[in-house]
């Protein structure tokens, strides 16, 4: 091409390349190509230089000089094949555009908007007489245009003036190529920095000890974004946040978090989430010890972030790894030394200075009271011999230690491989009565979130009685022992049981079931027989008078008889028993035994 160049072309062309070449500056590169190209050809009266947004997919003007104003031409956005500029990049080659016939002729493919911008760019006292637009051509692929605009009639552009722009559209692109290189290599350089930079400061806090929580706060103060950490269980356990998050979001974000039990194969995961009108990126960066996961960092953005962005995150998650398995050996420690210690309580072994040294260090109050509330787990599938999961196990002691955590518990111990207990510690003058009522509430409610999370395991939970210092709670633990073997035993209705509930029953657990029948058999022995041989309903009919305290009226009611008939059956029933239902001794003899039959029969 430089062959047919003029000698002034050719030296224009070497200023041009000097000239562009002496930026990195994007901005000054594009003011300084059309400013040159159009000293260079005579012709030129104006002109403008345009990229292609991949994003917009449109050809914006990044430099506009000439008749016209440079701010209103640059709100133009031109689709390919839209105006001479559009044509061009459409062709990939350059147009002439000879006489203001051709020009009109490309100028009506603007779209109505388009018209009316570049129209108020003119001034009317201007009309283009020619124009020439050259690609400029990256590695074979059009990433640009440059366009010149001749305004006098007696100026044309010549085929050399084609030339000289082509020459110049190619330097344009090699100094775009180099200003993006070195922008991009500067700004790789700049992220380095701040990751080098972040990973110190953080190691700083670690160093200083101060915990997960200020690790979050300073990665939410670097990179300006909702932050979240959930455990290896999916529980929120650290966050930084902009403003209040909404349920909407934090129900999206635990989804997101169980989704996302990450495997050792996936360095992060990234998904789109639209919550009513806006648009949220979410992250998911997997934390974890060699084969064992410790939880996920989620990152929540409506930007997207940068691979380089999230490099610098996955080397950031290494030293939070690194502070949550410090932190887990320090509760494993304590979980265990924990479990030593409320082993030897629970089992009654005297308090000697050695455990009086471990009560402190645990922070147990010998002389406040106590409530002992067993956990039993076991698998639904009573011939499934399979031992519950270490993490199933430290899952349940986390549940139950939340469960209770208002209820000043002291700590939770696995006692054996099926049985979890937690200590409830209460003041020594205790205002509220009757504590067991309140806890059962929250141990139902617990058998029922660990059934929701776990339904392949059965969850029965027993409830002691309050006990006046930390020597005596072993008896809480053994009259919980007593509710999980009455709530098994009878089939009971409900999985929690408090001992204060048990009532009676007390003295049916106190004695063996061969003893029990024993006593049935000789108060109410007759009438089960005759039950039996006739099938008739005199035994309901008398426990059920029992339990509405020998009202007659009411009795009738809830057996859907008459008075009469009532009266009849309870007559029948004294004959049979040999017994006097009016007599206050031989009726509690009865309503002990009904009972007791009650509860062996289920």
């Amino acid at each position: 091409m430089q062959d047919t160049l003029t000698h002034r072309q050719l030296k224009s062309l070497v200023h041009v390349s000097t000239v562009i070449n002496s930026s990195l500056d994007i901005e000054t590169i594009f003011d300084l190509i059309i400013g040159e190209a159009i000293s260079a050809v005579d012709a030129a009266g104006g002109g403008s230089i345009w990229v292609f947004d991949q994003q917009k997919q449109r050809l914006v003007a990044k430099s506009a000089h000439g008749l016209f104003y440079p701010q209103i031409f640059k709100s133009i956005e031109l689709s390919s094949s839209e105006s001479m500029t559009g044509m061009t990049f459409q062709a990939e080659k350059g147009l002439l555009f000879k006489n203001e016939e051709e020009i009109k002729q490309a100028l009506d493919t603007l779209t109505p908007c388009n018209r009316t911008l570049l129209d108020e760019s003119i001034s009317n006292n201007f009309h283009f007489t020619s124009v020439i637009s050259s690609p400029i051509l990256l590695k074979g692929i059009c990433i640009g245009v440059i366009t010149l605009d001749s305004f006098d009639k007696s100026l044309h552009f010549k085929k050399e003036d084609m030339q000289l722009l082509e020459a110049i559209a190619q330097q344009a692109a090699i100094a775009l190529e180099k200003s993006n290189i070195y922008h991009k290599e500067k700004k790789t350089v700049q992220l380095l920095s701040r990751s080098i930079e972040t990973q110190r400061n953080i190691a700083n806090l670690v160093v200083n000890g101060e915990g997960i929580q200020s690790i979050i706060d300073y990665i939410y103060k670097t990179i300006g974004e909702h932050i979240f950490l959930f455990d290896e269980i999916g529980e929120l356990t650290a966050s930084a946040c902009r403003v209040p998050v909404s349920e909407e979001l934090k129900c999206e974000l635990l989804s997101f978090a169980k989704q996302n039990d990450q495997s050792l194969n996936s360095p992060y995961s990234v998904s789109e989430i639209t919550l009513g009108i806006e648009n949220y990126q979410f992250i998911a960066l997997p934390l974890q010890s060699k084969m064992k996961p410790l939880g996920t960092l989620i990152i929540v953005s409506k930007d997207p972030i940068g691979e380089a962005e999230i490099n610098a995150l996955e080397h950031i998650c290494t030293v939070i790894t690194l502070e949550l398995v410090k932190e887990q050996a320090v509760y494993e420690t304590q979980q265990h030394l924990q479990n030593e210690f409320m082993t030897k309580i629970l089992s009654g072994q005297a308090i000697d200075e050695t455990l009086m040294k471990q009560a402190k260090n645990l922070q147990f109050d010998l002389n406040r009271n106590y409530i002992a509330v067993i956990v039993s787990v076991e698998n639904k599938d009573k011939l499934l011999r399979e031992a519950i999961s270490e993490n199933v196990i430290n899952n349940l002691l986390h549940m139950t230690n939340n469960s209770f955590l208002t209820k000043n518990s002291q700590g939770t111990a696995l006692i054996d491989p099926n049985k979890l207990a937690a200590l409830l510690s209460y003041p020594a003058k205790l205002q509220t009565e009757n504590p067991a009522g309140s806890i059962k509430q929250l141990a139902l409610y617990l058998q029922q979130e660990i059934e929701k999370t776990y339904s392949e395991l059965d969850i029965t939970i027993g409830i002691g009685r309050m006990k006046p210092n930390l020597a005596t709670a072993h008896e809480s633990f053994k009259e919980a022992e007593k509710c999980i073997t009455f709530i098994k035993n009878y089939h009971f209705e409900e999985h929690a049981l408090s001992y204060t509930d048990l009532g009676i029953q007390r003295f049916i657990l106190q004695n063996s079931e061969e003893e029990l029948l024993d006593y049935v058999h000789e108060v109410i022995g007759p009438l089960i027989q005759y039950e039996r041989a006739r099938k008739g309903d005199l035994l309901q009919t008398l426990l059920t008078y029992l339990r509405q305290n020998q009202n007659i009226k009411r009795t009738a009611v809830a057996l859907h008889v008459h008075t009469n008939t009532l009266n009849y059956r309870l007559k029948r029933i004294e004959e049979i028993l040999s017994t006097d239902l009016t007599d206050g001794q031989q009726l509690f003899n009865i309503q002990l035994a009904g009972t007791i039959y009650h509860y062996i029969k289920r």
